[in-house]
């Protein structure tokens, strides 16, 4: 696998999550790979479709506010409910702990990632109003997504979740959505924040189109990290896993969206003073 996962721990936040969410039933943990020969695990058969086929044959039109719904359930479960194993912010505050993970990632790196002590520097001048910690996917995008017979949308592949700022999945979702089209925020964005803002209770100060960019940009970093480190690896002839190679091109193609956001950002709060 290009990034190692716990396959305990997300049998185990599965299980949380279940009562609040469309997701399919985890059934069978195999954790250490005694019965299928790897760490795996057996969940419900679903006859929810894949996002972007089901798109292709319906439209994206009535999307923005499952997707808010969606959304607005994953990051209302209540943190006592999950897993006391997820990993939870260290210094208590999210933000602090994913501007901290980029520094740290350039750091660790096998060459110099100027960009990345770029990008954390920007971050931390331009936070935006905090929320309450919430679950965070970290994976939110319609490549983990379905869609069920009433048009609704399912998740799964909670491997990389955490306690962390809700926002972030949003964040995310916009940066995936810019290599694999369509945005579905985008399609309706009032229509997306003002539902989103309904369920969780959030103001307009705290979700907006330019928080959203925000994290568009801080909210890769797991990812982005992860990716790094495994390049890092190969790089130093610690693994002959030779398709990690193919997955670094999303380091390029993310410094180019990370500029094109900061600027457009820039831009937005130049215009608001």
């Amino acid at each position: 696998a290009i990034i190692d996962t716990d396959r305990t721990q997300e049998f185990e936040v599965l299980q949380a999550v279940k009562p609040h969410l469309s997701t399919p039933a985890a059934r069978f943990l195999d954790s250490d790979g005694t019965f299928i020969g790897t760490p795996a695990l057996v969940l419900d058969f679903t006859t929810a479709e894949s996002t972007l086929p089901w798109i292709e044959q319906n439209g994206v039109s009535s999307l923005p506010e499952k997707l808010a719904e969606l959304a607005g359930a994953v990051h209302t479960i209540p943190v006592d409910d999950l897993p006391s194993s997820l990993q939870r912010p260290a210094s208590g505050d999210p933000l602090t702990d994913q501007i901290a993970m980029w520094k740290h990632t350039a750091h660790e790196h096998v060459e110099a990632l100027p960009i990345f002590h770029y990008v954390a520097s920007w971050l931390d001048t331009h936070r935006p109003p905090s929320v309450p910690v919430s679950l965070v996917h970290h994976d939110f995008s319609t490549a983990n997504m379905l869609v069920d017979d009433q048009g609704d949308l399912v998740v799964i592949d909670f491997e990389l979740a955490s306690i962390g700022d809700p926002r972030e999945d949003l964040g995310y979702f916009k940066a995936y959505a810019q290599a694999a089209p369509p945005d579905i925020i985008d399609e309706n964005p009032e229509a997306f924040l003002n539902r989103y803002r309904e369920i969780t209770g959030f103001s307009e100060d705290q979700v907006n189109p330019a928080v959203l960019t925000y994290f568009l940009v801080l909210g890769v970093i797991g990812v982005v990290s992860q990716l790094s480190a495994t390049g890092s690896e190969m790089a130093r002839g610690n693994t002959s896993a030779t398709n990690i190679a193919f997955s670094l091109d999303g380091l390029l193609f993310g410094q180019a969206a990370w500029m094109a956001a900061t600027d457009a950002l820039e831009a937005a709060l130049d215009g608001e003073e």
